[in-house]
């Protein structure tokens, strides 16, 4: 899942020219130009602390519940202040007339502020709320998955233990099965395969790509995304969905 303002990049500009406008109104002073450009340099506060936040809340958010709390009305008031503070200083600068003015509707800024913080915070949640796993009907649960796949490696066939494979990747009609010793193929869909695997050792984060989860290694930032650092060194990108299932099946 993209972020919204990768996502919805139009409409997450508007709302925070729409949120910056409505705020310049309620708290403007009576220099006209100073009330534009409040309310300019608030839109692009908003914008810029709406990604800040983005990253934080999804990937240094403390699981903690007290920590949380702790750390979520420590950061809201060090935002509001800082956002609060950068006005304060532009306004100094640029309008010194009208800054008593603005000095007065400081304590009605720094509540609106934190109203818009707690509404992102609250949004930032429920969208990326991360849907539980299916509970297994009692067959599933029960079935049996397979121990080992045998493939030909020349004129000999190989047998593979499942704990040994790395992963498996599609290939066209084919799946690639990696271990510590090598590649093989095996005639047969990434759904057949999926299917055949232990759930609880195998996972598919990614269409085309099947991972033993005991063979992680770590996991790393890509980019806007994730990927995970195989046992032996090899690298694999992760689609959204397969990083909020893995953080589950980890616990994380």
């Amino acid at each position: 899942m993209n972020p919204p303002f990768t996502e919805y990049r139009k409409g997450y500009i508007a709302v925070c020219i729409s949120l910056a406008a409505i705020y310049a109104s309620l708290t403007g002073t009576p220099s006209v130009a100073c009330r534009i450009m409040d309310a300019m340099l608030y839109a692009v506060m908003l914008y810029s602390t709406g990604i800040i936040l983005w990253h934080i809340f999804r990937y240094a958010f403390p699981r903690n519940e007290l920590y949380s709390l702790l750390f979520l009305s420590m950061f809201a008031v060090l935002t509001g202040s800082l956002m609060v503070g950068i006005e304060s200083v532009a306004v100094y600068l640029f309008f010194p007339a009208v800054f008593g003015n603005f000095a007065a509707t400081i304590p009605v800024r720094l509540f609106i502020t934190l109203l818009f913080f707690a509404i992102a915070r609250l949004y930032y949640h429920s969208y990326g709320t991360e849907t539980p796993l299916p509970v297994l009907p009692s067959d599933e649960r029960t079935k049996e998955y397979v121990k080992r796949f045998t493939v030909r490696s020349g004129q000999k066939i190989k047998i593979i233990p499942v704990e040994d494979i790395l992963c498996l990747q599609a290939e066209g009609d084919y799946v690639a099965i990696y271990t510590t010793e090598g590649r093989w193929l095996k005639e047969q869909t990434m759904k057949y395969s999926e299917e055949q695997l232990p759930p609880d050792l195998f996972l598919r984060v990614h269409r085309s790509c099947i991972v033993n989860i005991s063979r992680i290694s770590r996991i790393e930032r890509y980019g806007e995304k994730q990927q995970i650092i195989l046992c032996n060194g090899d690298k694999i990108k992760i689609s959204a969905t397969g990083y909020r299932m893995l953080r589950q099946r980890l616990e994380l």
